[in-house]
């Protein structure tokens, strides 16, 4: 179908520049996480140093240390930046996160003296670090809402497009169902057939094609008639062959007929 290929076109264009789009977003994602934790650094210089480090993640810092019996450095405290609401990304106030162990190692007594350089520096900066963090979110604020729009508008646009070649095709298909009838591939494993959910209790396998002769008053039954692929034993040969069964069905719901096709739809011989 001229047509569909000539959408399809489109949307591998539209799909690059939305490529182009995620990718300036992310960078745009990037370089707020550096600002931010750069924003964050600045308040713990002390305490930072090569075996501790922190990290910023949506609207948390991570303070890690490494730690001799892990390949990782180990979270030792959260600061939980908090908003009015879930909604904001401008914060008003800080919450710390931290476990508690009996183990009296090295490691975990010299993370109770980071536990309380940290709580020193909240006490007497936490609002200037509330301050420096909401400048940075406020700086990326529109770059980043622009930067989703354009990928979200070019979702939408691929997205509609897409919905018309999915009509285009149902469309071609429903002429088929109901002139020409629908031909499926047969594959080499017997096995991985076509099946057709007849009743609740009647499932019909290896269907070739399918075609329909009349629809119910309701339109949400249709009545079939059905080229099966089936197998058979043959003393002559002794072994089996594959015949075609012709099988006429009826009111069938058309849900189950459309389900058949669309999970098959690469099967379908055009």
């Amino acid at each position: 179908m001229k047509k569909v290929k000539l959408i399809e076109e489109i949307v591998s264009k539209k799909q690059a520049e939305k490529k182009e789009f995620v990718q300036r977003r992310q960078k745009i994602i990037l370089d707020k996480r550096v600002d931010l934790t750069e924003a964050m650094e600045y308040f713990f210089p002390e305490i930072l140093n090569d075996s501790t480090h922190l990290e910023v993640s949506d609207n948390y810092v991570y303070f890690k240390r490494k730690h001799e019996d892990y390949t990782y450095p180990k979270d030792v405290l959260t600061l939980c930046l908090r908003g009015k609401s879930w909604r904001d990304e401008e914060i008003d106030r800080i919450e710390t996160s931290f476990y508690s162990t009996t183990d009296d190692s090295k490691f975990e007594l010299e993370r109770m003296i980071l536990l309380g350089n940290v709580a020193k520096i909240l006490l007497d900066y936490s609002d200037d670090i509330i301050a420096n963090w909401n400048c940075v979110v406020k700086k990326y604020k529109d770059i980043l809402l622009d930067a989703h729009k354009k990928v979200w508008s070019k979702e939408k646009e691929i997205s509609e497009l897409n919905q018309q070649v999915a009509a285009i095709k149902k469309a071609a298909e429903e002429k088929d169902l109901f002139e020409n009838g629908i031909k499926f591939g047969k594959r080499e494993n017997y096995h991985d057939r076509v099946n057709l959910d007849v009743r609740w209790d009647w499932t019909i396998y290896g269907i070739n094609e399918v075609k329909v002769t009349r629809v119910t008053p309701s339109g949400k039954s249709y009545d079939l008639d059905l080229k099966v692929n089936r197998q058979r034993w043959n003393d002559k040969t002794n072994g089996y062959e594959d015949f075609i069964d012709e099988m006429k069905v009826k009111s069938v719901r058309a849900d189950n007929v459309w389900s058949m096709i669309n999970m098959n739809r690469n099967r379908i011989k055009s």
